[in-house]
């Protein structure tokens, strides 16, 4: 079903990216390239020479609210990072920013637009990326951020010319522009504004002509719409965008994106599928400083590639190497307000810290199926802890449609509800799970095991700073996880937290059911916990070291996170974590594995 449709203005964006994360150093130019004017040789390494400023507007107070434009500069921001941009270099901006500053509000915009393009030295390359609302009134084109109104476009809007005049200022070698853009209306209705709208083609017309220098790849052609889509969880134009620098538009296989292949891939696919789907025209284009156009920025392909499958068939995603905010982003006693329960069960979320992942990491695309436990348990002959300690496990008695523990009726095989092998594995312990990955490890040859809970919760978070990884709001939970929803309310007893969206599913859904997050990583909300390798420390986070934290020394419990199909939304929050027994086992409890490159 077709969202609203997408009311950005601008996204100017560096796209010649590397098919491959990790280090990259690219290849002198092919003989007939033609630069244009005062453009030096392509970046080499160190990379240091590379500047983004991502500007994200989703939540309006005059206009209409966006959907996906966060979601659309967080996922961009992993895409720069991965192929080489110093993440320190990225400024991200957007609706849920912790620092005030790097909220997308006027000032702010103005003040990070005019030291990002100070920071450029000759030789650089610099990006800058809009995503949110854009009007022509009074004869000028405006962005839109946060408080645009459209009576007071010169109080509280910033002009294209005000992004054109400082990028063209900037002393950097290379400026390129990515516009991804509609001009329709963004008036909510009943908000109407006296002043009268500027026929379509005059705002086009801003974009039409971008300043000398500059190169500019647009989403669509003079009166067509942009548009999002729910399943991409993007801009549909934008979604192909990102997967072109997952290496989809390299075309000739020299591990690069050119802006030729990256336009030509793009504006294929974004034209048939919106055609195809939304019965809508969208054409993306390239115009301005064509001689740019003809440069290619090789970008030496990584040993690691971006996703591989192994003999299992499980798929696995390259995680890059990155920092983030671990924690809760709210207080213990706001997260009790929100969630109920009390503010002591929260404690642990905190203090919020810095963390930051040095080496690359594969993870599971999902969380390991039943079908991949059962090929494991028929080759080793190994016995689950459940059997071995003869306590049984965990299941749903449909009779009493209540839980029960500690039966020897209920196993990984019968967890009381139907499942097939592409449901994720129940009832398995932490033993269990490890016992798994040096099973796979030694039958793959490669070094598999669980993920830490820091590279967990970085994997989990994929650049959002959010409760979860659509939002704060807990309904929007049922398009990114299975969690406890109306569905499980009419089925299971005393079940009177779920949330009052319906995501079809009363007990576990199949493996990547749902949308996927920036890196491309199903089910980290709900479905079942997940074991982490660290031991569990309650005040952990006040002693966790910088760089690649991998938990206590001492304690028997270990971490599990992301909660449940029918725990409370609290629960499956990015930053929430608990400990238990490495021998607990429950028929929500499962696992996804970690596989070094």
């Amino acid at each position: 079903m077709e969202s609203p449709r997408k009311l950005v203005l601008a996204i100017f964006a560096f796209t010649l990216l590397g098919a491959a994360a990790g280090a990259v150093e690219p290849p002198p130019p092919p003989a007939e390239v033609r630069r244009p004017p005062n453009v030096g040789p392509p970046p080499v390494e160190p990379l240091a020479g590379r500047w983004a400023l991502l500007i994200g507007v989703d939540d309006y107070t005059e206009l209409e609210d966006l959907r996906f434009a966060g979601a659309d500069m967080r996922a961009l921001r992993e895409r720069l990072i991965a192929s080489g941009f110093p993440e320190r270099q990225v400024f991200l901006m957007h609706d849920d920013a912790d620092e005030s500053h790097y909220r997308p509000i006027r000032e702010n915009i103005e003040k990070q637009l005019k030291l990002v393009m100070g920071l450029a030295e000759q030789g650089d390359l610099v990006l800058v990326a809009f995503s949110g609302h854009g009007v022509h009134l009074d004869g000028k084109s405006y962005l839109c951020p946060t408080e645009a109104d459209l009576n007071r476009p010169k109080e509280t809007m910033v002009p294209v010319d005000t992004f054109y005049q400082q990028l063209r200022g900037a002393p950097a070698d290379l400026k390129l522009m990515l516009v991804d853009a509609c001009r329709d209306d963004p008036r909510p209705p009943g908000r109407r504004s006296a002043a009268p709208l500027p026929s379509k083609q005059e705002f086009n017309s801003t974009f039409e002509r971008p300043p000398e220098g500059l190169v500019l790849l647009s989403s669509c052609r003079a009166g067509q719409v942009s548009v999002e889509d729910e399943e991409f969880g993007h801009g549909v134009f934008m979604h192909f965008v990102l997967r072109a620098l997952e290496g989809k538009a390299d075309g000739d296989g020299d591990g690069a994106v050119s802006l030729g292949e990256l336009s030509r891939y793009s504006a294929g696919e974004t034209k048939v599928y919106v055609a195809r789907k939304f019965n809508e025209f969208q054409t993306p284009g390239l115009r301005g400083d064509l001689s740019i156009e003809a440069l290619d920025f090789p970008l030496r392909a990584a040993s690691a590639k971006p996703e591989l499958t192994n003999s299992l068939g499980m798929k696995l995603n390259l995680i890059p190497a990155g920092e983030f905010r671990m924690g809760s982003e709210e207080s213990p006693s706001a997260t009790a307000r929100a969630f109920g329960g009390k503010a002591e069960y929260f404690t642990d979320e905190h203090p919020r810290h810095n963390v930051r992942i040095t080496r690359p990491f594969y993870l599971g695309a999902y969380e390991v199926t039943r079908g991949e436990f059962r090929q494991f348990m028929e080759s080793s002959g190994y016995v689950v802890d459940s059997e071995r300690d003869g306590q049984g496990a965990y299941g749903f008695n449909a009779t009493t449609q209540k839980f029960e523990k500690h039966s020897s009726r209920y196993s990984w095989l019968t967890p009381g509800f139907q499942q097939s092998d592409r449901h994720p594995v129940v009832n398995v312990s932490w033993r269990d799970a490890v016992a798994f990955c040096e099973w796979l490890s030694e039958k793959e040859g490669r070094t598999y095991r669980l993920p830490t809970e820091a590279e967990w919760e970085y994997a989990c978070r994929a650049g959002a700073g959010t409760r979860f990884q659509s939002g704060n709001d807990v309904e929007g939970l049922a398009l990114v996880g299975n969690v406890a929803d109306a569905s499980a309310r009419q089925r299971i007893s005393g079940v009177n937290w779920a949330i009052r969206a319906r995501d079809g599913y009363v007990f576990t859904a199949p493996v990547g059911s749902f949308r996927p997050n920036g890196f491309g990583v199903y089910d980290m909300h709900g479905n079942v916990w997940e074991w982490c390798l660290d031991r569990y420390g309650e005040d952990y986070y006040s002693t966790s070291p910088l760089e690649n934290p991998s938990g206590p020394e001492e304690s028997e419990s270990r971490v599990i996170r992301g909660g449940g199909y029918y725990f409370k939304p609290a629960n499956s929050r990015s930053a929430f974590r608990a400990g238990y027994s490495p021998s607990s086992r429950n028929n929500s409890g499962g696992f996804r594995v970690v596989m070094k490159p």
